[in-house]
Formats: C-alpha cells, sequence, structure tokens
C-alpha cells in the first residue's frame, strides 16, 4: 500500500515538473494572466510547431512582440488571419518593423500566389454563324498569374487610391484589399493582383518601386524599401 502511495505521489510530481517546463516553453499558452488572445496563442503555438529560429530561440520575447502586433492592428486584421498561413502574420510583422526606418518607406513586398485558369467563350453549337471556330473557342483558356503585393508605410487620407493608382500604372488589376491601420500611424495594404504575366517576382518589385519612385514620390518617404523571393523569371 505504501508502495502504491510512493508511485502516486511520484507521478503527480513529474506531471506537475512537466506542465511547468510547458508552460515556460509556451508563455502565450496563460492567457488569463497575460492578456493574450485565443488567435495569439494558436498563430504562437503553430510558429513555435515549425520551429520558426526568432520564436524557439526566445518564446517569452518573442509572445510580447506578437501581442504587440495584433494589439496595434484593427479587430478587422485579426479576423482576416489564417491561423494555417500563421507565417504571413510574421511576415507582416517584419514588414511593419522595417517600415518603421523612414529612408525605407514605402516598404514593397512581392509573392507570387498560384495561376488562375480562366475558360475561353462558349459558343453556341447550334449557331453555325462561326463555322469551324466553333470548337476550338469553346476550349480556349486564359491563363491569370495571380501575386500577393503588401505596402507599408504612414498612414494617411487618400493613401489607398494613391496605391491603387500605382498599381494600375504598372499594368496591374486588383482583385483584392485588405486596408489596416496601425495604432501608431502606419498602414499595411495587402493586394492580390493580376496583369503580371510571369510566377517571377523581381522584375514585379522592381517596376514598383521606379514606378513610385519616379511618379508617386508623396509618398515614398525617402528609399524605397522591398522584400521578395527571389524568382528569375522575364515579364512577358
Amino acid at each position: 500500500m505504501e508502495d502504491d502511495d510512493a508511485t502516486t505521489e511520484s507521478a503527480v510530481v513529474q506531471c506537475s515538473i512537466s506542465s511547468s517546463r510547458a508552460a515556460a516553453a509556451d508563455p502565450v499558452a496563460d492567457s488569463s494572466s497575460t492578456g493574450y488572445t485565443e488567435l495569439e496563442k494558436e498563430v504562437f503555438g503553430r510558429l513555435l510547431e515549425k520551429g520558426i529560429p526568432e520564436v524557439v530561440s526566445d518564446p517569452a520575447s518573442f509572445g510580447k512582440q506578437l501581442h504587440r502586433h495584433f494589439q496595434r492592428l484593427p479587430m478587422s486584421y485579426a479576423i482576416d488571419v489564417n491561423v494555417d498561413n500563421a507565417e504571413d502574420v510574421l511576415l507582416h510583422r517584419r514588414i511593419l518593423d522595417e517600415c518603421a526606418d523612414p529612408d525605407k518607406r514605402p516598404v514593397f513586398h512581392v509573392r507570387f500566389l498560384h495561376v488562375h485558369c480562366i475558360p475561353g467563350p462558349v459558343v453556341d453549337s447550334q449557331d453555325n454563324t462561326w463555322g469551324s471556330l466553333t470548337a476550338t473557342s469553346s476550349r480556349d483558356v486564359g491563363i491569370l498569374h495571380l501575386h500577393e503585393i503588401i505596402v507599408s508605410t504612414m498612414d494617411r487620407p487618400k493613401l489607398l487610391s494613391q496605391l491603387s493608382a500605382l498599381l494600375s500604372e504598372v499594368g496591374l488589376n486588383i482583385r483584392e484589399a485588405h486596408v489596416f491601420s496601425t495604432s501608431d500611424g502606419f498602414s499595411l495594404h495587402i493586394f492580390v493582383v493580376d496583369g503580371w504575366h510571369t510566377e517571377e517576382t523581381d522584375g514585379l518589385l522592381q517596376c514598383l518601386k521606379e514606378t513610385a519612385a519616379h511618379n508617386h514620390g508623396a509618398f515614398s518617404g525617402g528609399h524605397i524599401g522591398s522584400s521578395s523571393p527571389s524568382k528569375k523569371n522575364k515579364r512577358s
């Protein structure tokens, strides 16, 4: 009987130690004392599981940075966050941090998303006006390369219209636009666009930078910063 009691006590102690270690590794876990939201905890957990170096190296410090990131952005940002793409939150935080340097505004980030296929015109088979073209026209497919463009700079009135004009000048069509203003005066604009006819991002990024510098210097705030995956293709 005494052996059973000793075994039980040992198990309880071991469980307590394990729980303490888990809490130390995940400082965001105890939301009751830290004020972290369920979303922040889930994003933190995903990044920790993926072994992101800056998260694993100092979880407590990163937890505070993540909390500050969500606190400075509106609720609409949290609603838009997809926890399956937790790395996007990390990317947005890095872009806003880079934007704090006046010489790097606006900060651009470009990445290829996917190819979108659009069926060609379907011709009525009863209409003989087009003759033999009917069969081929119904099978034509248009290809759109979708890219994500993130822009961060100082927030101000009419910034969205200025950025929209910039993208249009580059030849891009805006399919989605997500606009967020931070509590400390910065902006985070996330666009999904088509109109760039390859998967490459370097050429598109350079085109955006040059167009912004030449024609939209009013919002450049100095040298234009950039962040983009490297892909070496040419625009068609």
